[in-house]
């Protein structure tokens, strides 16, 4: 009863007549104020840096200190190239690796993946640009102390930059392993967990019999290197194709492949 009183008197109410010249004014003040929405929206380079911001700052801070240290330690060995230097290199590389991870880690949480996956670009790029500020970032450091290190001699630059790049790659490597497999809170431990037992690696042959940072165990790191390398990128590949956004998730479906 109520409800056909009250559609009775709406069907009361007077609806004005349509006025086009109201229209056409109303599309030609629109015209006249040069809004182009298209000017507005996002660049690939405002993207870019803006991911910037989004790294923690806790995650810089921690960098900035790693970082600081590895100079520090490198210029009180006096520069003597010796096996006191090298294993600074060897030592810093998987920390700041495991930065960048805590990091990734934070994207895979639950309920942050469904959040960034609403943004214009997809996940797969977001994750692509972090992942290229961090190697970035990770090889100026790496080309800065091997430049402390080897005391601008090209033979022993050559030598620092493989004894940072080794422990990096292969702790760049274990840790995509675990992130394409494990995307619980855990994650994050088990990448703790393989940095500190490379650590513990480098420290034992260190304080061994094996002269490992001599020129002759050259080939070895370069090799250490090349696996670490290869391992990255088919890992990346995997776990960027389990987090590449709806483009991804129409061809490979929603479900996540940690297994």
């Amino acid at each position: 009863m109520k409800d056909r009183k009250l559609r009775k008197k709406i069907r009361e109410i007077p609806i004005p007549d349509h006025q086009e010249e109201a229209l056409l004014r109303t599309i030609w003040a629109a015209k006249q104020t040069g809004l182009h929405p298209e000017r507005q929206r996002m660049t690939k380079m405002e993207f870019f840096t803006g991911q910037i911001g989004f790294i923690s700052g806790k995650v810089w801070a921690v960098k900035l200190l790693v970082t600081f240290l590895l100079f520090l330690g490198i210029l009180e060995a006096g520069l003597r190239f010796d096996s006191s230097v090298w294993p600074l290199m060897s030592v810093a590389a998987p920390v700041l690796c495991l930065l960048n991870v805590n990091e990734l880690c934070h994207i895979c949480m639950p309920g942050m993946r469904e959040i960034l996956q609403t943004a214009r670009h997809s996940l797969r790029e977001q994750l692509l640009v972090r992942l290229f500020i961090f190697g970035f970032i990770d090889g100026a450091v790496c080309m800065a102390g091997a430049l402390l290190a080897s005391g601008m001699t090209a033979g022993l630059f050559l030598q620092a930059v493989l004894y940072f790049a080794a422990p990096f790659c292969v702790m760049c490597a274990g840790c995509m392993a675990v992130l394409g497999r494990c995307r619980d809170e855990n994650a994050l431990w088990y990448c703790t967990a393989w940095g500190g037992f490379l650590i513990v690696v480098i420290n034992m042959l260190r304080s061994t019999a094996i002269p490992v940072y001599d020129a002759d165990w050259i080939f070895g790191w370069g090799m250490a290197a090349v696996f670490g390398i290869a391992v990255t990128a088919v890992e990346t590949k995997r776990f960027l194709k389990n987090m590449g956004g709806n483009n991804s998730e129409i061809i490979y479906g929603t479900a996540d492949k940690t297994v």
